[in-house]
């Protein structure tokens, strides 16, 4: 301090004389204050903290001196001195497993050494640790300057991203870790990555660098490799993965809308089982001058289980007029069987069929593990109602309820047919999940017989008669297709899209018996105990 001659610095070196190195620094402070570039002053202060013991603090002022004077004299000098007992410091809390003591530390050797990778993610580390998520992000940003690869700060971005509500950033930077094929990760977790940042990108829009991602990531699912012995259970987690990215056809979203694909071969019949012609159908709509018609599709089993709740339920709560159309899978050469078993006597039901044949069908189809290969083709059950909706929309020219059967009315719809009033689609979005297979639920849609919705069901037909064609499919491909048509839809028009509510409109949340409930249409899911149901 002999180069320091003013007086109230002379009072300064008399005070740590004393050991006061309270004082003495609040002296150095005030001189800063006045004259924040006296390097001698910084320095002075930078040392009066480490004979304190504050070695924190002296780090601080010298990472300071290291922006401001990088090319000092004594830098490498001082650098030396004071991170040694940092260093020491950190060692000794991290024996103790105190994170939150050491992190300082960390952070401070850090902020002194920005080109040391290995003190930078010690320091990313520690602050991930602590739950300083923005300190970690600094740390993360410094090493991906640095290496633009580097796998543990990708990792952290996407944790820091996704705590500020950036779900793009999050992706980037997952999708960045997804690309990486790293020899120490099993190759299943890989997948998976790819698989969840794909879904992650399908749930949000598809602008053009999320296109070119999605690319990347169905070319590297392509060209990766999982083997594992059958009886491991892990191939059951790939095939559920990969079956997910294959039916994601960027080509047929990003192209032009097919042409509408050939009507199925349908017939219809009365409540009574008596045979109608498609002209009768169109005909007893306006008779009943139906604001809204319901369609659901299911086959012989499930309109045994579910069509008589389905059916009473619209007649009982339903409070515009109205047509169901109960659609019997395979069903062509049995109405009269069907019409029997619901039992319900009323000009406003019409059951139609096809000549489906399941036994035909050689596609098999997959859920996620532990379901594995379902016995029947679901693919096909769940995707015949979307493959007739479109036909119905033209030809009858009203509003249409698409849903499943194991689902019942419990007020009326006039309100939501009014506040959905000038909208294409609404569909029933899941927010809780990033998976493309369940983000739209395929159990409730409400589509309005407009041009747009025209080129949905265009893009949809085309897209399912592809997809069940296939030797293998999976479980969700009837949801897959909604949400690639949604994307189909914003590539090509500029759709007026809305979204029950969740809260009231339509439950995403599973009750296994009857109770009280706010949702507008209550869907009973699998294993719904029926025998809860009101007797009325």
């Amino acid at each position: 301090m002999t180069d320091l001659a003013d007086p109230i610095l002379e009072l300064a070196r008399r005070l740590q004389e004393e050991r006061r190195w309270s004082d003495a620094a609040t002296i150095f402070e005030h001189v800063l204050a006045a004259q924040p570039d006296r390097e001698d002053v910084l320095r002075a202060l930078m040392h009066n903290h480490s004979a304190a013991g504050r070695t924190l603090e002296a780090l601080k002022v010298l990472a300071d001196l290291r922006v401001r004077y990088p090319d000092g004299p004594e830098l490498a000098r001082d650098v030396a001195e004071q991170t040694q007992p940092a260093i020491e410091r950190y060692n000794l809390h991290m024996r103790s497993k105190d994170v939150a003591q050491a992190a300082p530390y960390a952070s401070a050797l850090a902020d002194l050494t920005p080109n040391n990778p290995l003190v930078l993610r010690t320091a990313m580390t520690c602050n991930q640790t602590v739950g300083d998520l923005e300190s970690a992000g600094r740390y993360a940003q410094t090493l991906l300057a640095l290496d633009p690869e580097d796998i543990s700060a990708h990792e952290t971005m996407a944790e820091v991203c996704k705590a500020r509500g950036d779900q793009a950033g999050d992706l980037a930077h997952r999708s960045r870790v997804a690309l990486l094929d790293r020899p120490s990760q099993h190759p299943l977790v890989r997948l998976k990555d790819i698989h969840d940042v794909a879904s992650g990108l399908l749930c949000g829009r598809l602008d053009d660098k999320a296109v070119a991602e999605l690319e990347k990531l169905l070319a590297a699912q392509e060209q990766h490799k999982v083997s594992e012995p059958e009886d491991s259970g892990w191939p059951g987690w790939e095939r559920h993965y990969r079956l997910l990215l294959e039916s994601i056809d960027l080509p047929a979203v990003l192209g032009p809308t097919p042409a509408p694909s050939p009507e199925p071969q349908t017939v219809y019949a009365d409540a009574n089982g008596q045979s109608m012609t498609w002209n009768d159908v169109a005909k007893r709509a306006d008779t009943l001058d139906a604001k809204v018609v319901f369609l659901v599709a299911a086959d012989q089993a499930y309109v045994e289980l579910y069509a008589r709740w389905y059916v009473r339920s619209i007649l009982k709560h339903c409070d515009v007029p109205f047509l169901v159309v109960v659609h019997v899978i395979g069903g062509a050469e049995h109405l009269g069987r069907s019409a029997t078993t619901v039992d319900v006597h009323d000009d406003r039901l019409i059951f139609a069929g096809d000549a489906f044949d399941e036994a035909g069908v050689t596609t098999k189809v997959y859920d996620a593990p532990p379901k594995g290969m379902a016995s029947k083709p679901v693919g096909h059950f769940q995707s015949i109602r979307f493959l007739q909706a479109g036909g119905l929309l033209r030809r009858l020219g009203r509003p249409l309820f698409i849903s499943d059967i194991d689902l019942l009315l419990q007020r009326g719809v006039s309100d939501l047919l009014e506040r959905c009033e000038g909208a294409d689609l609404v569909f029933n979005e899941n927010q809780n999940s990033f998976n493309a297979g369940a983000r739209l639920t395929a159990n409730l849609v409400l589509a309005y017989p407009t041009p747009v919705t025209d080129l949905f069901f265009r893009f949809v037909s085309a897209y399912l008669g592809q997809m069940l064609d296939r030797p293998v499919l999976t479980r969700w491909i009837d949801q897959v297709a909604l949400m690639l048509g949604r994307h189909h839809l914003h590539t090509h028009a500029e759709p007026q899209l809305q979204y029950f509510d969740v809260t009231s409109d339509i439950n995403n949340v599973m009750y296994r018996t009857w109770q009280e409930n706010p949702f507008r249409f209550l869907s009973l899911y699998h294993g719904f105990d029926t025998s809860s149901l009101e007797a009325d």
